[in-house]
């Protein structure tokens, strides 16, 4: 069975140049493709989650939102809740320490952060008689001493309700933009996944204009993929479709935004994942000191119902080309495999450092660990 949820990437964040990680990479290792460390233990949630989403401002992550379901019981347990952790000097994590929480607990939904504003939006939640799909985008503000704000309902909201979106921001010549992109509704007695983005402009005060459907849809509507920036560029990895045995997408979309916000068409990148995968993590990891060396992940999801990854792929992205033709072909990395096989985790990266959160897997375990793995870039 299909889940029903979905993380995100924060778009904003600055990026670094990556540690000194050489030590991560053993002789016989290719030096064209990324070495990991071994995974060490972080402090975990306090409660499992999957299809929670993150983003990570600064040396802060923040977690929201997610879903465990009880096998014994057969309850489901949607959470509201929003944690925080530090990043400390040497890349590892504090404690998770509770945040102000939003309104309507859901998983499913998409988190990003765009100045000092953090965005949540969409989601779903459903009971042993309803199932509701969540439109309203909701905000709140980064305080200096990386706490948050309470959650304020933005006015407007998203056109389609749709969960296991993706939520990305882009700064234009014109202003910054947020887009909604794909995910899952219900129209009638239908399960319909969606290939439509909508986007809305960032004014003062953490507050947006209207949304409103691009006039370009996806090549596919999909559920669970994996959208973030790249270079000013949306690029959208994966999902599944309709047909549950057959859209499982492996393909990447590239769309750049114009300067009013507005989204040029979607290209179709020559290389494709190294198979299809939803309910993964994605991760853009940019080596402003080794620009030929930025690299995106994909770490574990699922390539099939009943299928859940352990590994991770790896693309590395060259500056001095154009997308979608500046991504290279996907590999799976040497090393740095899972401790187990899980969807719905979120990940994001630090100064060449991979934490992980969260996400269940093929026997029904949902979990509420972190782990994290420096990395050496290594040089396409």
């Amino acid at each position: 069975m299909k889940p029903a949820h979905l993380p995100l990437i924060a778009a904003f964040a600055l990026p670094g140049a990556f540690a000194d990680n050489s030590d991560c990479r053993q002789s016989w290792m290719p030096t064209d493709a990324p070495a990991f460390c071994p995974f060490d233990t972080e402090p975990p949630l306090p409660e499992p989650r999957t299809y929670l989403a993150v983003a990570k401002a600064g040396k802060q992550i923040y977690v929201a939102g997610g879903y465990q379901f009880n096998g014994a019981s057969g309850l489901v347990t949607y959470y509201d809740s929003v944690r925080r952790s530090t990043i400390d000097a040497n890349g590892r994590l504090g404690a998770w320490s509770a945040e102000p929480s939003f309104q309507n607990a859901r998983a499913g939904s998409a988190l990003t952060r765009a100045g000092n504003c953090l965005f949540l939006a969409g989601g779903s939640s459903s009971t042993p008689t309803s199932l509701t799909y969540y439109d309203d985008v909701q905000y709140a503000r980064i305080q200096n001493d990386g706490h948050l704000s309470a959650w304020t309902s933005n006015a407007g909201h998203l056109t389609i309700p749709r969960s296991n979106l993706s939520l990305v921001a882009i700064n234009t010549e014109q202003g910054s933009f947020l887009y909604a992109v794909a995910g899952v509704t219900q129209i009638g007695t239908d399960t319909v996944h969606l290939d439509t983005v909508e986007m809305a402009k960032l004014n003062n005060n953490c507050q947006l204009g209207p949304w409103q459907i691009a006039n370009f849809h996806l090549k596919g509507g999909r559920s669970s993929p994996q959208a973030l920036a790249v270079h000013k560029n949306i690029v959208v990895l994966g999902g599944w479709g309709d047909l549950d045995l057959y859209d499982v997408y492996n393909d990447i979309q590239v769309a750049m935004p114009r300067p009013d916000g507005t989204l040029n068409p979607w290209q179709s990148a020559p290389a494709r994942l190294t198979s299809g995968l939803y309910g993964h993590a994605t991760v853009f990891a940019p080596s402003p000191s080794m620009p030929s060396s930025s690299l995106i992940f994909t770490v574990g999801g699922q390539p099939g119902t009943g299928a859940y990854a352990n590994w991770i792929n790896f693309s590395y992205v060259h500056r001095n080309e154009g997308l979608p033709d500046a991504l290279g072909r996907w590999r799976i990395t040497p090393t740095g495999k899972l401790p187990n096989g899980r969807a719905g985790l979120v990940a994001v990266e630090e100064d060449g450092r991979l934490y992980v959160i969260g996400g269940n897997d093929a026997a029904g375990q949902y979990y509420r660990d972190a782990i994290s793995a420096r990395f050496d870039a290594g040089k396409p």
